[in-house]
């Protein structure tokens, strides 16, 4: 609380100066009742997993006019990394204060409501603590770096050297209780086995909750558009003017580049669990101990239509890959970013295919028959973006720091 200074008088008398102040109870702010420091609301005090964009939160202060937060980096707010005042509503969005916060740090906040007579006392201080360095809530991060892309067997997937940023990936396909939860429907033909992944989902519909969940997450939308043709989320056919600005922290689909270099972990063999095509199936002429191998690696690692033939399984129910990541082969093809064209033998940086054309690559296979070889790493499928099927889902990534 601010306090106002007394105003002092003088009074020439005869032979006598008194001096005086008005003291009563009306006009004397040291007897006003001081203003309450608000009561913080979010997040909670000690919170862990925050994102490094975030909202805080408090109670409204009755007759306060605006509000100063404060976040620092000890509760006794000696070093103090940024501030924001004259905040006129209950909460401010924490990157209005600073920008720069690091993952997997803590951190100390307050607040203090204030109006045209003086500020009010500090709340205490709450403190939170930003994500881990390794992992968003439910994804993986990778660092990145170059790797062979491409099947020299395969005419338009020449081997070619790729290098890739460091970005975060979903450490298994989006769900049906994922999708459903932020998009109010659920479109899949598996309707009801809700840790199955998603699927009939054109891509268009991929693309909303993308961007669905980067508003829940106060991440930057990476899509954007003016239209949307269809129904959203369950038969999304087109999004009018739709741009793409990669450079966003938000959701998106991954790179075909991406996909394949999340599949690979750092492997070269055709097939994340260390076999290469052809794999050798029950039905095969060939040495019974090969068979077996093939198929009981084949069985373990992905959900194909020789272990689950009338449709798809829960998510992260085989062995991960080696970079801990479920289902990059088999139970659903994923959609991509990428539009369909042949690949360039030269090196590429952050590759996102060619810039016109209209169907969207999948990668990974399905339970679907069609051959184990739709499991390999290099593997492409091609679909309109406007297909439903009940064997392409998809799983979002996005920027890492």
């Amino acid at each position: 609380m601010s306090l106002k200074k007394f105003a002092w008088c003088t009074i020439v008398l005869p032979l006598l100066a008194v001096s005086f102040c008005s003291n009563s109870p009306e006009s004397n702010p040291i007897t006003a009742a001081p203003m309450s420091a608000p009561v913080l609301a979010s997040p909670s005090n000690g919170a862990s997993g925050q994102f490094l964009t975030l909202t805080l939160s408090w109670t409204k202060v009755t007759d306060a006019a605006s509000y100063d937060v404060q976040i620092s980096t000890d509760s006794g707010f000696t070093a103090i990394l940024g501030a924001d005042s004259m905040v006129t509503g209950d909460s401010t969005i924490i990157s209005a204060i600073i920008s720069g916060l690091s993952l997997d740090s803590s951190y100390y906040w307050r607040a203090r409501a204030g109006n045209g007579a003086g500020n009010g006392s500090w709340s205490g201080a709450w403190q939170f603590t930003t994500m881990a360095v390794t992992s968003f809530t439910g994804m993986r991060r990778l660092a990145g770096g170059t790797f062979t892309m491409g099947e020299p067997d395969l005419a338009d997937t020449p081997a070619h050297p790729v290098t890739l940023s460091p970005f975060y990936i979903d450490t298994a396909p989006v769900t049906q209780a994922a999708y459903q939860s932020l998009m109010g429907v659920n479109p899949a033909a598996f309707a009801g086995a809700l840790q199955n992944p998603v699927e009939q989902v054109t891509w268009y519909d991929a693309v909303l909750y993308c961007n669905a969940r980067s508003k829940r997450d106060a991440k930057d939308s990476v899509y954007s558009y003016t239209s949307i043709s269809g129904i959203p989320g369950n038969g999304c056919t087109g999004l009018g003017n739709l741009t793409v600005n990669f450079a966003n922290n938000g959701y998106r689909l991954p790179t075909e580049a991406e996909y394949e270099f999340a599949y690979r972990a750092g492997g070269t063999t055709d097939y994340y669990w260390g076999k290469d095509y052809p794999l050798h199936v029950p039905t095969d002429t060939v040495a019974k101990d090969t068979v077996e191998s093939d198929t009981s690696a084949l069985d373990s690692n992905a959900v194909w239509y020789g272990n689950s033939p009338n449709g798809t399984q829960p998510v992260a129910t085989k062995k991960p890959n080696a970079f801990t990541l479920y289902d990059m082969a088999g139970n659903v093809w994923e959609w991509c970013y990428d539009r369909q064209g042949s690949y360039s033998s030269g090196s590429q940086t952050n590759p996102t295919g060619p810039a016109t054309g209209n169907n969207r690559i999948v990668r990974g296979g399905s339970w679907v028959p069609g051959g184990a070889f739709t499991l390999c790493a290099g593997y492409r499928g091609v679909s309109s973006p406007v297909y439903q099927s009940y064997d392409v889902g998809f799983r979002v990534v996005c920027n890492a720091p």
